[in-house]
Formats: C-alpha cells, sequence, structure tokens
C-alpha cells in the first residue's frame, strides 16, 4: 500500500470537505439541498462559494507541523503552532478552540486555558496524529487525547479524538478496490474506547453500537436519527428535532461522520459530496469525514478538479509529505 498516498488523501480530504461544506454551515440538509439537482454542477458554477477552507483545516495543518517540528508529539510544539493559527488569523473559529489558544498564548498554563467544551474542535484537527501513530497504537490513543485537552478538557472531545485517529489508522492499508469488514472496523473503533473510566465514553460506545445496527438506513434517516445523538439539555436543539442538522457536539459529529463514510465507500467523491452537504456544522463534518474518506481511499482517487478547488492545496501535499517521511524516519 502506497502510504504516502494515504497521508496525502486524508489531508487533502480534510480540506476539502471542509471548503466543501463551509457555504452549508448552519443550514439543514432540506435547505442545503434546495439549492441544486445536482452537486457537481452547482460546485462548477459557484465557485466563489467554496474559496477557502475553515479552521478545520488550519489548525489540521498546523497539527501536521508540531508533528513534523518535533519528529511526533511534543506539547510546547503544539501550543505554539497553536498560538500561531491565531496569525494565519483564524478562519470561523470554534469558542473552544479560540477561547483556550487565546489564554495560551498570554501564558496560562494549558490545565486553565483549556475550556470544558464537548465541542468538535479536538476531532477536526486529530487526521496528522492518527496519520503519523498508525503503526503505534497506544501511542495514538494517548496522543489523542493529549492532543484534545490542551483546548477542550471535556471527555467527550477527547473520545471523538480517539475514535477518528483510530479509524484513520485502520483504514490507512486498506485498498479501496477490496471491500474491508464493516464489523471488524466497529469492532477497532469501539475497542479504542474500552478501559475508560469515564461515564461519557461508555455512553459513546453504546452509540457506536447503535450505529453500527442502524448503519442499513438511508443517509437522510441516519441523519435524522443521530444528528444530535448523546446531546442533552440545554444544549440540545428543539427546532431541529426530526430533521438533518448534525450538531457540533463531537460525539454527534463524528458518528454522522462514520456513517456517512460507510454509506459511500464506492467513490470519495460521492462520499465527500454527502458528508459537506449533511446540514448543520457540514464544514466540521466534511473534515472529519474526508479526513477518514482521504485515508481510505488515497489521493490517487480524487477527482484532480475537487483537489484544484483546495485553496493552498500544493501547500497542503507538501505538508503532507513531510509529514509522511517524519514519520517514516521514526518508524522504518
Amino acid at each position: 500500500m502506497d502510504e504516502l498516498d494515504k497521508f496525502q488523501g486524508s489531508l487533502i480530504g480534510v480540506a476539502l470537505g471542509d471548503t466543501l461544506g463551509r457555504p452549508f454551515e448552519g443550514k439543514l440538509r432540506a435547505e442545503i439541498y434546495s439549492n441544486f439537482n445536482n452537486f457537481e454542477e452547482f460546485i462548477q458554477n459557484n465557485k466563489f462559494l467554496f474559496k477557502t477552507y475553515t479552521d478545520d483545516t488550519q489548525l489540521t495543518l498546523h497539527t501536521a507541523q508540531a508533528l513534523i517540528k518535533g519528529n511526533g508529539f511534543n506539547l510546547n510544539d503544539l501550543i505554539f503552532e497553536y498560538i500561531k493559527w491565531l496569525e494565519d488569523p483564524p478562519i470561523g473559529p470554534g469558542y473552544g478552540c479560540i477561547s483556550s489558544i487565546r489564554k495560551l498564548k498570554y501564558g496560562v498554563p494549558w490545565k486553565e486555558a483549556a475550556s470544558n467544551s464537548g465541542g468538535n474542535g479536538t476531532a477536526m484537527r486529530i487526521a496528522p496524529i492518527g496519520l503519523f501513530y498508525h503503526r503505534d497504537l497506544k501511542a495514538l490513543k494517548s496522543i489523542a487525547i493529549k492532543s484534545s485537552i490542551i483546548t477542550h478538557s471535556h471527555p467527550a472531545a477527547s473520545a471523538g479524538s480517539i475514535v477518528v485517529a483510530r479509524a484513520i489508522a485502520y483504514l490507512i492499508d486498506k485498498n479501496p478496490k477490496i471491500k474491508f469488514s464493516v464489523e471488524k472496523f466497529f469492532d477497532v473503533i469501539i475497542s479504542s474506547l474500552y478501559g475508560a473510566q469515564e461515564e461519557i465514553w461508555e455512553e459513546f460506545i453504546d452509540i457506536l453500537k447503535k450505529l453500527k445496527k442502524n448503519s442499513h438506513l438511508s443517509i437522510e434517516a441516519g441523519l435524522i436519527k443521530f444528528s444530535q445523538v448523546g446531546v442533552k439539555a440545554p444544549f440540545f436543539i428543539e427546532e431541529y428535532l426530526g430533521q438533518a442538522f448534525v450538531h457540533p457536539y463531537t460525539i454527534s459529529t463524528v458518528v454522522c461522520s462514520l456513517f456517512i463514510f460507510l454509506k459511500r465507500l464506492n467513490s470519495f467523491k460521492d462520499c465527500i459530496y454527502e458528508l459537506a452537504t449533511a446540514g448543520g456544522d457540514s464544514d466540521t463534518v466534511g473534515a472529519i469525514g474526508g479526513g477518514i474518506a482521504g485515508a481510505y481511499f488515497g489521493f490517487k482517487n480524487i477527482p484532480n478538479d475537487l483537489v484544484k478547488l483546495v485553496k493552498d492545496y500544493k501547500k497542503i501535499l507538501k505538508i503532507s509529505e513531510e509529514l509522511y517521511y517524519r514519520f517514516k524516519s521514526r518508524y522504518e
């Protein structure tokens, strides 16, 4: 398996899903689909809408650059890169990330700076860790947690990061021309959460088991069922009950991203289009699902016209390559 291709596919996948989903953030899936009959034509006719990615991609790239600089995870390198992000400047940042990172900039220790947010701001940036540590699963889990708690101290955020990183690690050596066992895939991501004394992790395990049992649902029905899964008062959005609007709570976003990916295993293009138009936090569903799909399909299976849609795609490919060679020098 060409691992460089998978590294590049994953990071371009994050950026592409983020780019395609950004114009639809905060909209119901039904409202998004009222704009077009054919999404591909809509993209071609409205390229001005897809001119940039968001903080999801920015922080993913900063995470990658910290791993490159430190030849793996180094807390100070990661904090340094996240503070650098404030100068990018941030594009559409979530409160959990920006509030914590601003505190880090002014010297607040990370344990005090982290917000008690269960939002998806750590799962959205985890792809480089899933890639770099795909052969060292013990380190993958521990570093997914460490990278998450810098900004989000809530256990849901850490759990979401582990699941996404583990999914990416599992899919790197899978050939998209040969079907993998979905049953085994679920076993792997569910077992990544075993052993914690966290009630929310146990709840997440139960939700993943429900997802497995409901993987036969249509995308629309599945999104309606799982859009706000795990969300509790006062954060549950009553007005979107029974509609496809993916909540920014980590568990909801990760579950919906996994669901869509597993429904569209025949084509990267079909998969990324569904992810980006999920509704609700569509850019982050696109980014998380895009990172997972890219690790499975690889860069060679991403259509060139879609790659060229991504701002700074050559820079992202270069960072992916540098990350791959850092991984290779450490593990081979």
